[in-house]
């Protein structure tokens, strides 16, 4: 499915008070460490939280979007995924299947679709415009609580406080999802930029790229020690600078400023504000993310090149980045550990 394309001339720089270039940052050269890598992406291991909570929306057997587990059952995913535009209609919930954690084909967390819920004001047929992005949202209710197995994640508005954190660096916005031509893989964009919003502060532009298969995924905010949802997907905008990423924000179902259609809907899904949920320990999908962190310690030069790490050397490795971060020094893996890695990396390959 595609990511909805939107031809607008729209003014930048009025997002929260933080002014970017719109052209797309490639922090995730640092990280990779290897030049046959995307410059804008980077493969992520879908089976460790939080990946696993991000999922294809397979739809009708004619294409797919990306969605994310926001409770133990429930999805949320753009509006114009479950429109079939070759018949005209909307695809009923037997039509529609989410798999978690989707990895090379490997899919053991998965569940029918039971029910869906979106706004009634979106009209697949008025196209990509700012109005139609706004209400581009749909809430899947599964059949079966696999957010027990790959957990979920919390939602968290972009407001001045966390816009005060991104332009200090102390938080970093990314994007995950199953683009077309990876659509077997999950792949991220790192160090999203803000360069501006549509329909007030409804919609987030930034400078990671989308292609087809990202409609739905989350803008995910990492901040102090969590990976939380700051936003949906729903377009692609182009400026005079170039292409921009649209994101609706999660304020939209924040209960009291939120839309009531839309927090109505969060609400009767489960959705979880502030902290997620991993995945609980022993089942198909782990709760801490060792091959990332393991690849990360790796392109910092803090752990030796192999296919697998040993416990010993990743617990050196963890506490000499630690020990370098001006971190506590514990040496243990963790989700939080994952997102220090990232925001850190720029201060580690600093000469």
């Amino acid at each position: 499915m595609i990511a909805w394309r939107l031809a607008v001339t729209l003014a930048l720089g009025a997002a929260l008070g933080i002014v970017a270039s719109p052209r797309p940052a490639a922090p995730a050269d640092r990280l990779t460490g290897s030049p046959a890598e995307s410059s804008e992406r980077f493969e992520v291991n879908a089976m460790e939280y939080p990946w696993s909570a991000i999922g294809r929306v397979n739809v009708g057997g004619r294409g797919h979007c990306t969605g994310f587990l926001i409770g133990e059952r429930t999805v949320l995913t753009a509006a114009h995924c479950l429109y079939d535009p070759v018949e005209g209609r909307w695809r009923g919930p037997g039509e529609i299947h989410f798999v978690a954690g989707y990895q090379r084909d490997t899919y053991l967390i998965h569940s029918p679709v039971r029910r869906t819920d979106r706004d009634q004001r979106f009209d697949y047929a008025d196209g990509p415009t700012t109005q139609n992005a706004v209400v581009d949202w749909a809430i899947l209710e599964l059949e079966q609580p696999i957010g027990r197995q790959a957990g979920w994640l919390g939602l968290q508005p972009l407001d001045d406080g966390l816009a005060a954190q991104l332009r200090r660096g102390d938080a970093m916005l990314i994007q995950a999802g199953y683009r077309q031509g990876l659509s077997n893989i999950m792949s991220v964009n790192l160090g999203c930029k803000i360069v501006g919003s549509f329909r007030g502060s409804a919609g987030i532009l930034h400078s990671c790229h989308l292609a087809k298969g990202d409609s739905g995924s989350p803008l995910l905010v990492i901040a102090g020690d969590e990976f939380r949802v700051a936003g949906l997907h729903v377009l692609n905008t182009r400026t005079k600078d170039g292409e921009t990423a649209g994101a609706l924000s999660v304020a939209l179902f924040q209960p009291g400023p939120g839309a009531p259609q839309a927090v109505a809907a969060a609400r009767r899904g489960g959705a979880t504000w502030g902290r997620g949920q991993a995945p609980a320990p022993g089942g198909p999908a782990t709760p801490v993310p060792l091959r990332s962190i393991d690849r990360l310690l790796r392109t910092l030069g803090l752990l030796a090149a192999s296919q697998d790490a040993d416990p010993a050397a990743r617990r050196e490795a963890i506490s000499a980045f630690q020990a370098k971060a001006g971190l506590p020094v514990s040496g243990e893996a963790s989700v939080a550990l994952l997102g220090r890695l990232i925001l850190a990396a720029p201060i580690l390959t600093a000469p």
